[in-house]
């Protein structure tokens, strides 16, 4: 391993650590029974109820996972670390991060021009200092996260990344575009004219809204990406990291919105959406992942017959490997 990235390893895992301690404590704070960070005395009794103490156990749970995870991709056993696991773990990251780095920052300054500051809506009952700690918390993460799993995926499956998503066959496409166009769409619209009563309550806020934006644009860009086929050999990563970027978020933040509803209500077309979002990505991603495997299995197979060829490290009947 260079140095450089061994320093990688070092600050991202450091600042992954870091960014996990202030929302953890303040979790660990409110299911202890403090007041702190709350600015309504209707809150604290809400947040003693069965949805907020699972809830906050749930995510307390995600954060320590997330380092673990982090953690595990940095020893020198990392390349053991099943496929499969990686897979979920890192689609789980992206999926509910990813909004949060590339929309919250842009949303901060729109919101910032728009309004002279940056302040939650006033019905939050939280002080404004929770979100700015928990939502710079997540933020870091994410770049952690980006840097660390980035770095991993390279290091053992380069090879598979260096040639582009193929095109989808007519079926998968349909999936697609069931799963990713209608939740893109609406994610577009409530972020543009606001949620109005039929979008994700609790978003009004231009900051909000641009993670909204961002969110849907993420989701039909993951649907064209694969669509262009060879005419992304030229960044073929960059194709890859869209792809698997927007379905990860499609596939996470339809249920997501619905199980953080404002209030426990969740509105028909947004559960409508999601009923068809959640799957119609992931087999859409898979799918074309699945595909991309197959291919490369194929290539391997025709150079193995030839004199003193042998298959690519790495590919064995499609799978993912070391």
């Amino acid at each position: 391993m260079t140095s450089e990235r061994r320093l990688l390893h070092r600050v991202a895992l450091s600042g992954a650590a870091l960014a996990t301690v202030p929302y953890v404590v303040l979790k660990l704070m409110w299911l202890g029974g403090s007041t702190i960070g709350m600015t309504d005395a209707a809150d604290h009794a809400e947040m003693t109820g069965t949805r907020f103490v699972v809830g906050n156990l749930i995510t307390i749970m995600l954060m320590l996972a997330a380092v673990a995870f982090l953690l595990a991709l940095t020893r020198p056993w990392a390349r053991r670390v099943p496929a499969w696991l990686v897979l979920v773990l890192g689609a789980g990251a992206t999926g509910l991060l990813a909004p949060i780095l590339l929309g919250l920052p842009i949303g901060v300054v729109i919101q910032l021009v728009l309004e002279g500051s940056v302040k939650p809506a006033d019905d939050t009952g939280l002080a404004p200092w929770v979100f700015g700690i928990v939502y710079s918390g997540f933020a870091v993460l994410a770049v952690a996260i980006a840097a660390l799993v980035a770095s991993y995926v390279v290091d053992r499956w380069g090879h598979l990344v260096d040639r582009p998503p193929r095109r989808p066959a007519a079926l998968a496409t349909v999936v697609g575009a069931l799963g990713l166009l209608p939740f893109g769409a609406a994610m577009i619209w409530w972020g543009v004219l606001g949620p109005g009563t039929t979008g994700p309550q609790g978003m009004d806020q231009p900051a909000q809204r641009t993670v909204l934006i961002v969110t849907g644009a993420l989701s039909l860009a993951a649907f064209v990406v694969p669509l262009l086929g060879e005419r992304t050999e030229r960044w073929s990563r960059t194709a890859w990291l869209i792809t698997w970027t927007g379905a990860c978020v499609s596939a996470l933040q339809a249920p997501t919105q619905i199980l953080l509803a404002q209030g426990g209500e969740v509105r028909p077309a947004l559960a409508l959406v999601a009923l068809v979002t959640t799957p119609g990505s992931c087999g859409y991603g898979l799918t074309i992942l699945r595909r991309h495997l197959a291919t490369i299995a194929a290539a391997d197979r025709h150079l193995a017959r030839g004199p003193g060829c042998a298959p690519s490290a790495g590919i064995r009947s499609g799978q993912l490997a070391p």
